[in-house]
């Protein structure tokens, strides 16, 4: 017998044997990751459940299951060389967790609990492994974590701008203000669910895994996926300029209702349908990649090490978190808004604008009248104390400058804020419409005397302070004006010249912070 048949049949038990062993420490991996980061599971998926952005999430798992089972043979011709690289990418995204948990910071735990599984066929298998499961594991990296939110401002600018140019060109009589589309019989706002974010999100995914599976060179996959995220795009736009037409043309009966939704599936389907077919007649022959098998490998007692500190390494993370993320107790302290300058106040505020923070150590809100002009303004300020932790964060979901239920943006931008003796900052400024009429809010968020209007750098100012030992104070301060048949210029004058003369941060008359059953009724 020869003796090269037989080398090959013990080349392949040795791959076979490594596998065996190189797949169980991964099992065993992956139960780790899912028993130790089980509250991150459950805030995930409770996220895809119930917000109708991602729900598509529950698909990605399995999709990505799938596709990496499809390629078990390639996997399978190398034999599995764990890395240590695996190691220190393991041990940066225990980090990235641990940090969002402080913090509470969901997308970043979501994110590195995603981003734990490649992190772990590195650890485990190797770089030829992670390199043959690279599609698989970035569609789940991309797609599984809820990142989305961001995007549902531009798209709803992109189209109500483009709804409302293609109502020009077709002679439909039509002003645009901020995100509301205005016409003859009645006006129209793109609303967050008008902003096409869910069929955007679902449509490129569809795309990616589309252009996988139907296509070969790389030039057809970036030409098919670049398709899958314009399309949405443009035909959110369409839906939004046919409504309107509709209503323009038929009436608003037509328009509105359950024949609205009716109509925006049946045209985003058909537009799926379309781009799908035209995908298909474009396709390439499936060739399966034959790779010849490597040789070489690390010896037992090394890969051992390295599969039990990945191991190590996902306990680490929960352990510390454990320790250091215990409850807070509740805090609460009394703010008194502040006297102003030239403005009559504070008194009780009214009903039309109410901000929404929960869990804050303290809040108010009142009216000033401006003794020169009689506009007025009304202040809110909240506080809260300590490390950011779960139900007592600033920066956090629920948590807005407004109440969705009664208003809705038309415009973001950022202004320069002058406040008294010299100090100054930027604000954001949102215009609202709503029930009570249209409103003009100016805002920005502080950690200890530092302030931004950007979440995120008010997240990573926070971060910073915990890192250093600090217990930050954060907190955020919002005016409002009522814009009515104002100008917006001028209602923004009215807001610059009420900043001037409110006192900086740090500088309100505020108590300090008592036990919850020792402090008597916020304002």
């Amino acid at each position: 017998m020869s003796s090269r048949p037989l080398a090959a049949m013990a080349g392949f038990s040795a791959r076979t044997s490594g596998w065996t062993l190189a797949a169980a420490a991964f099992a065993v991996a992956v139960v780790v990751l899912m028993g130790c980061y089980w509250q991150t599971v459950q805030s995930l998926v409770w996220t895809w459940d119930h917000d109708g952005t991602y729900q598509y999430g529950f698909l990605i798992f399995p999709l990505s299951l799938w596709t990496a089972f499809n390629l078990r043979h390639q996997l399978q011709a190398n034999p599995p060389v764990p890395s240590v690289w695996g190691l220190a990418a393991v041990t940066a995204l225990v980090f990235v967790w641990y940090a969002g948990r402080v913090l509470d910071i969901n997308l970043a735990q979501h994110f590195a609990f995603v981003a734990l599984f490649p992190a772990l066929v590195l650890a485990c298998w190797g770089w030829r492994a992670l390199w043959v499961l690279t599609f698989p594991l970035g569609y789940l990296v991309v797609f599984a974590v809820p990142w989305g939110d961001a995007l549902v401002g531009p798209l709803q600018d992109i189209t109500a701008h483009f709804a409302v140019r293609a109502l020009e060109l077709t002679g439909t009589p039509v002003l645009l203000n901020g995100r509301e589309i205005i016409t003859p019989s009645a006006a129209w706002m793109v609303a967050d669910a008008c902003s096409g974010v869910k069929f955007f999100i679902a449509c490129t995914a569809l795309g990616c895994l589309y252009a996988y599976l139907m296509y070969q060179r790389w030039w057809k996959r970036v030409v098919f996926v670049a398709l899958a995220a314009v399309a949405p795009v443009v035909a959110n736009g369409l839906r939004v300029y046919f409504t309107v037409l509709i209503g323009e043309t038929w009436g608003l009966e037509y328009a509105t209702g359950t024949d609205h939704m009716i109509f925006g599936w049946q045209f985003f389907g058909t537009v799926l349908v379309v781009l799908l077919l035209a995908g298909w007649f474009f396709r390439d022959p499936l060739v399966v990649p034959e790779h010849p098998p490597a040789h070489g490998g690390m010896p037992a007692s090394a890969r051992t090490v390295v599969w039990l500190a990945a191991v190590a390494l996902l306990i680490a993370g929960p352990v510390l978190a454990t320790g250091l993320v215990a409850p807070a107790p509740p805090e609460t302290m009394h703010l008194t808004a502040p006297a102003v300058a030239g403005w009559s106040g504070p008194q009780a505020a009214a009903d039309g604008w109410r901000p929404i923070f929960k869990g804050a150590a303290g809040q108010v809100r009142a009216s000033y009248q401006s003794a020169a002009s009689g506009d007025v303004v009304e202040l809110f300020h909240a506080i809260y104390t300590g490390k950011p932790r779960r139900g007592h964060t600033l920066i956090t979901y629920g948590n807005d400058l407004y109440d969705p239920a009664h208003a809705k943006i038309l415009s973001r931008a950022s202004r320069q804020v002058e406040l008294a003796n010299g100090w100054s900052t930027t604000a954001g400024e949102l215009r609202l419409a709503g029930v009570t009429g249209s409103r003009l809010v100016w805002y920005w968020y502080c950690v200890d005397r530092r302030c931004t209007r950007s979440p995120v750098l008010t997240k990573l100012l926070q971060a910073w302070g915990v890192l250093r030992g600090q217990v930050p104070q954060s907190s955020v301060w919002a005016l409002s004006s009522s814009v009515a048949s104002d100008d917006v210029d001028r209602v923004r004058t009215r807001l610059h010249a009420f900043a001037q003369a409110l006192p900086a941060p740090g500088t309100s008359d505020v108590q300090a912070p008592r036990p919850a059953d020792l402090a008597g009724s916020q304002p």
